[in-house]
C-alpha cells in the first residue's frame, strides 16, 4: 500500500512539474471548470488523480510546443484532453521520444480519432517518458489570443504481486 501511495505522490509531482514548466495561468483558461467538466470522462476502473494545463497563444506563424509526462511502472493510465478558447484546429501526438531527438522516435498517438473537436484520450502501454507536441496554426482571425487545453490523468491501482 505505501508502494501505491509514493506512486500516486510521484504521478501528482510530476503533473505539478508539468504545469510549472508548461503553463502560464492567465484570465483566458479557467482549469479548474475544465477539469471538473471533463473528469466524467475518466471511468471505472480509472480513477481520477490530477490534471495539468498548457496555454497557447495563437498569432500570425505556426509553431510546435513539445511538453512531457511520466507514466510509471506497474500503473495503468489513462489520459484524457479537454480543449478550450479556441477554434483552431490545433494537432496533438505524442511521441516515445523529445522532438530533439530524432532518430527511432515514434509516434504512438494523435487526435485525429478524438471523440470530438474538444475530447481526446490516450492510455500509455508502459511506464517511461512519453512526449506531447503541440502543432499549433497560426490564429484564424489574425488576432493574437490564447487557448488552453488541460489534460487530465486517470490510473488504476497496480496489482499486488
Amino acid at each position: 500500500m505505501k508502494k501505491t501511495k509514493l506512486l500516486i505522490v510521484s504521478a501528482i509531482t510530476v503533473c505539478f512539474y508539468f504545469v510549472a514548466n508548461n503553463a502560464s495561468f492567465a484570465q483566458g483558461c479557467k482549469a479548474k471548470s475544465i477539469a471538473a467538466g471533463c473528469k466524467a470522462n475518466i471511468k471505472k476502473p480509472f480513477k481520477y488523480d490530477s490534471y495539468a494545463v498548457n496555454e497557447f497563444t495563437f498569432d500570425a506563424k505556426p509553431h510546435e510546443v513539445e511538453v512531457q509526462f511520466t507514466a510509471f511502472q506497474g500503473q495503468k493510465y489513462k489520459i484524457v484532453f479537454c480543449s478550450n478558447g479556441f477554434d483552431e484546429a490545433v494537432t496533438m501526438n505524442i511521441f516515445d521520444k523529445s522532438n530533439k531527438i530524432k532518430n527511432n522516435r515514434h509516434k504512438l498517438w494523435d487526435n485525429a480519432n478524438g471523440i470530438d473537436s474538444d475530447f481526446w484520450s490516450f492510455e500509455p502501454t508502459k511506464s517511461g517518458n512519453y512526449f506531447i507536441e503541440y502543432e499549433l496554426p497560426k490564429s484564424k482571425d489574425g488576432k493574437v489570443k490564447k487557448g488552453c487545453v488541460v489534460m487530465l490523468v486517470g490510473y488504476t491501482e497496480p496489482e499486488e504481486q
